[in-house]
């Protein structure tokens, strides 16, 4: 349950994408167009990267990989096509798709049995004393 709530929450974070996807939207003025040019360029970047492997240049193999995975809105889009046909509002949809990510996240961490607020207060404690020592250092 737990791997599977991750997948999940992995698979329906917008974060970064759902900015990318609003700009190209606002440029093609078409969902769909910018969808097609997301693929196109996910493919080019994927085939490239492929291309990088094959003469050991792992770096920017990784690199191209990378942004082609980032780039790939597979399943993706008709996710947020299918929440915003409902919604007719963009920023409502990924309020949505943020929700239901961190819904995800928190199956996952409960599942997992990790505390959260255990590693909140943990962070917390430690950049207090960081942010002291820093200050009293600068006095």
């Amino acid at each position: 349950m737990a791997t599977a709530s991750l997948m999940m929450a992995t698979f329906l974070n917008p974060f970064g994408f759902d900015i990318l996807v609003y700009k190209m939207t606002q440029l093609t003025n078409d969902y769909w167009s910018t969808m097609y040019v997301l693929y196109g360029l996910a493919f080019l970047s994927l085939s490239l990267s492929y291309f990088f492997f094959k003469s050991n240049k792992r770096t920017v193999g990784n690199i191209l990989i990378t942004i082609g995975l980032f780039l790939n809105p597979l399943g993706y889009d008709w996710v947020v096509y299918g929440i915003n046909q409902l919604t007719n509002d963009y920023w409502l949809t990924m309020t949505i798709m943020y929700f239901l990510a961190m819904t995800f996240f928190g199956l996952f961490a409960y599942f997992s049995e990790i505390k959260l607020y255990r590693i909140l207060k943990y962070n917390t404690i430690k950049t207090k004393k960081r942010l002291t020592k820093k200050i009293s250092r600068n006095e």
